[in-house]
C-alpha cells in the first residue's frame, strides 16, 4: 500500500489549487514589468507571461510565471538594475538608407536615426529595453517608420510629415506599469506604422492547457 501524502506535502499542492484574484493576478503583472525594466525579460517573453496571467485561474498559474525571476518581499521598494548608463544613446546617421533591427538586441534609453533617404523598420519581439522607458526618434526628407512589438507593451506615438499618415495597431489591454516605447518621426514624406504580433498565441494556448492540466 503507498503511502499517504504528509500534512506538509499536502499544503504546496492545495495552495496552488486555490484560485486566484485580480489583485493576485495584478501583482504578477508588476512583477513581470519590473523584471522586464530590469532587462532580464525580452518584450515578447513579457508579453507572452503577462496574457497568462491574466488568463490564470489558480494561485499555481501564477507562481508558474515568475518561478524564474529574484523573489521581492512583500512591501519592498523595486529595485532596477540598468544594463547602461543613464541617458544613453544610440546614432545611426546616414545619407541614404534607413535603419532597420530585428532579432534579439538590447535597446538604449534613446535611440536616434538620422537620413535624408531612408526610414526605420524595427521587430521588437525579441528585443530587451535598457531603461523603463525607451525613446525611437527619426529624421528624414523621404522615409517612414515601421516597428513591431508584442501585445503589453505601451507605445506613444510623436510625428510630423507632408505626406503620410498614422496606423496604431494597438488596441490590446495594457498594464498601468508597463514598459513604454516613445515613437518621434519627422520628415516630409512617410508615415508611422505599429502593430502588434502575435506569433506565439499557439504556444501560450499549449502552455495554459498544460498548466491546467497540472493543477
Amino acid at each position: 500500500m503507498a503511502d499517504e501524502p504528509k500534512a506538509d506535502e499536502l499544503a504546496p499542492r492545495q495552495e496552488n489549487a486555490v484560485l486566484a484574484s485580480d489583485a493576485e493576478r495584478e501583482a504578477t503583472v508588476s512583477r513581470l514589468s519590473a523584471a522586464t525594466k530590469e532587462g532580464r525579460l525580452t518584450l515578447d517573453e513579457y508579453s507572452e507571461r503577462i496574457g497568462d496571467a491574466y488568463a490564470a485561474r489558480t494561485r499555481g498559474e501564477l507562481d508558474e510565471l515568475v518561478a524564474d525571476l529574484p523573489q521581492t518581499a512583500p512591501g519592498a521598494a523595486q529595485v532596477s538594475y540598468p544594463s547602461s548608463p543613464p541617458g544613453r544613446k544610440t546614432w545611426n546617421v546616414t545619407p541614404i538608407g534607413g535603419m532597420r533591427r530585428e532579432g534579439h538586441w538590447r535597446m538604449e534609453q534613446e535611440t536616434i536615426s538620422i537620413t535624408l533617404i531612408g526610414g526605420m523598420k524595427l521587430d521588437l519581439r525579441e528585443a530587451e529595453f535598457t531603461s523603463p522607458e525607451v525613446t525611437l526618434t527619426k529624421f528624414s526628407l523621404i522615409g517612414g517608420v515601421r516597428v513591431a512589438v508584442p501585445p503589453g507593451i505601451r507605445v506613444e506615438v510623436t510625428s510630423f510629415s507632408l505626406i503620410g499618415g498614422r496606423r496604431m495597431d494597438v488596441v490590446d489591454r495594457v498594464a498601468p506599469d508597463a514598459p513604454v516605447l516613445r515613437i518621434r518621426s519627422f520628415g516630409l514624406i512617410g508615415g508611422v506604422r505599429v502593430q502588434r504580433t502575435l506569433r506565439r498565441e499557439r504556444h501560450r494556448d499549449r502552455r495554459r492547457e498544460r498548466l491546467r492540466d497540472r493543477y
